[in-house]
C-alpha cells in the first residue's frame, strides 16, 4: 500500500472509531439535567462527575509513553474498547459510584486514542498538508454529536436516560473492528524513548490551550440547562437543536481542513479565538429568542472548532523544531517528540475542562448565561493576547 493509500485507510478508520470515542463524551452534555434526574443526584453533583471525567485526561502523557512500547494502533484499539466498556458500565449502573467508574473510563480513553492518532498522522503527512488531514480527523467531533445526540433525545423518551450509552457502546465496538482492520500494526521492535524540551513558545501555547479549554467548558456544562431554562426546550427538542451545533462544527472543521494550510494555522487560531470571544459575550443578549440563540450558537461552535482544529497541527509541528526555540533553563537541545507534546496538550485540555466544569454551575447560578458568556469571553481574549508571542513553526 502506498503512503497516500495508508493515510486514506487510516482516515476512514479514525472517523468511525473517533466518532464513538467522542460520542462517549458528548452525549452527556445536552442531557445533563435528565441524566442527573435518572441517577437521583443534583445537577451540580453530575457536573462535578463530568469534571472528574475531564480530569482523567491529565493522564495523557502516560499514553505517549505507552505508544513507545506497544505502538499507536494498539493504543487506539484499546482506547476504543475502553469507551465501549465505560458506556456499558454507565448504562447498567445501579449506583452513582458505578456510573462514575464508567465516566472515568471514558475520560481516560479519550487521550489514549487522540494522542497516538494525532502523532500517527503527523509522522506521515508533511507540514504543507497537515492542517487539511488533521482537520479531516476532527470531523469526528461533529459527527459524534450528529450520530448520538438527536437519536438519544428520542431514545431517552422511549427507554430512559441509559439508552444513549448503549448506543455509544455499539458504535465503539464497530470502531474497534475498523481500526484493527484498516491500520497496520506499528509495534516497535524495541521501546523508543523520546524527550521533550519545554521551550517558551511551547509553554505559551499550552497556556493558550488551557484558557480556551476552561472557557469552552464553562458553557458546555450549562448548555442543556440554558436551553431548558431560558428557551424552554424539552429533551427531544434539545436533541433536535443539536443539529444546529453539528452544522456549525462541520463548518468550522471544514474551514480548517480546506483553508488553514493556505492562510496559516496561527492566523486561523487567532481568528477562532477572537470570534469565540464575540460569540460568548453575545450569549447574554439572546434572551428567550430561539432565532437569536441559533445564530449565536452557530458562531460559538464555528469559532471554537476553528480554534481547536487548527491548534492540533500547529502543536504537532512545534514539537519538531527545538533548534528555533531554545529550552527554558537549558542550552542543550533535545530530540523532537510529537507524542509527548501532543500528550501535554491533551492533558492541558483535560485540566481546563475539569476546571471549567467545576466553575460552570456556580458561574451560571450567579448570573445565568450572561455571566458564563462574559467569563468565557475574557478567557479567550487572554489566550489571543498570549498567542501573539508565539511564532509560526512552519
Amino acid at each position: 500500500m502506498t503512503r497516500r493509500g495508508e493515510v486514506g485507510a487510516a482516515l476512514a478508520a479514525v472517523l468511525v472509531a473517533r466518532t464513538a470515542v467522542n460520542g462517549g463524551l458528548r452525549v452527556v452534555y445536552p442531557f445533563l439535567p435528565e441524566i442527573a434526574r435518572g441517577l437521583g443526584v443534583s445537577f451540580a453533583t453530575l457536573a462535578t462527575l463530568v469534571s472528574l471525567r475531564s480530569l482523567a485526561g491529565v493522564a495523557a502523557p502516560a499514553a505517549a509513553r505507552a505508544a513507545e512500547t506497544v505502538g499507536r494502533r494498539a493504543l487506539m484499539v484499546g482506547a476504543t474498547t475502553a469507551v465501549a466498556a465505560g458506556c456499558l458500565l454507565v448504562a447498567g449502573a445501579p449506583t452513582l459510584a458505578v456510573a462514575a467508574a464508567g465516566f472515568l473510563l471514558v475520560g481516560l480513553a479519550k487521550p489514549a486514542f487522540d494522542v497516538p492518532m494525532q502523532a500517527w498522522f503527523a509522522d506521515r503527512v508533511p507540514w504543507a498538508r497537515r492542517g487539511r488531514v488533521l482537520g479531516v480527523t476532527e470531523l469526528a467531533w461533529a459527527l459524534s454529536l450528529a450520530v448520538t445526540v438527536p437519536p438519544s433525545g428520542v431514545l431517552i423518551v422511549a427507554a430512559g436516560w441509559r439508552a444513549p450509552f448503549v448506543l455509544v457502546a455499539a458504535l465503539a465496538a464497530v470502531g474497534v473492528l475498523v481500526v484493527a482492520g484498516l491500520i497496520r500494526t506499528d509495534r516497535p521492535a524495541q521501546r523508543r524513548r523520546a524527550r521533550l524540551a519545554l521551550t517558551r513558545p511551547r509553554l505559551v501555547v499550552l497556556a493558550v490551550v488551557l484558557l480556551f479549554s476552561v472557557s469552552a467548558e464553562l458553557l458546555f456544562v450549562v448548555y442543556g440547562a440554558w436551553l431548558e431554562d431560558d428557551l424552554g426546550l424539552s429533551v427531544t427538542a434539545i436533541g433536535t437543536f443539536t443539529l444546529v451545533v453539528v452544522a456549525a462544527e462541520l463548518v468550522g472543521e471544514g474551514a480548517v481542513a480546506a483553508l488553514s494550510d493556505r492562510v496559516g494555522l496561527r492566523r486561523a487560531i487567532m481568528a477562532g479565538l477572537l470570534g469565540s470571544a464575540a460569540a460568548y459575550a453575545a450569549l447574554g443578549l439572546v434572551g428567550g429568542s430561539l432565532a437569536a440563540a441559533t445564530v449565536t450558537v452557530v458562531a460559538w461552535f464555528v469559532c471554537l472548532e476553528v480554534t481547536i482544529v487548527a491548534t492540533v497541527p500547529f502543536v504537532s509541528e512545534l514539537a519538531t523544531d527545538p533548534a528555533r526555540h531554545p529550552p527554558v533553563g537549558a542550552a542543550r537541545q533535545l530530540p523532537p517528540a510529537r507524542d509527548r507534546l501532543l500528550a501535554l496538550m491533551v492533558a492541558v485540555i483535560a485540566a481546563g475542562r475539569a476546571l471549567g466544569a467545576v466553575a460552570a454551575p456556580a458561574t451560571y447560578a450567579a448570573g445565568g448565561i450572561t455571566a458564563s458568556g462574559l467569563v468565557a469571553a475574557t478567557g479567550v481574549l487572554l489566550a489571543a493576547a498570549l498567542l501573539l508571542r508565539v511564532p509560526s513553526p512552519g
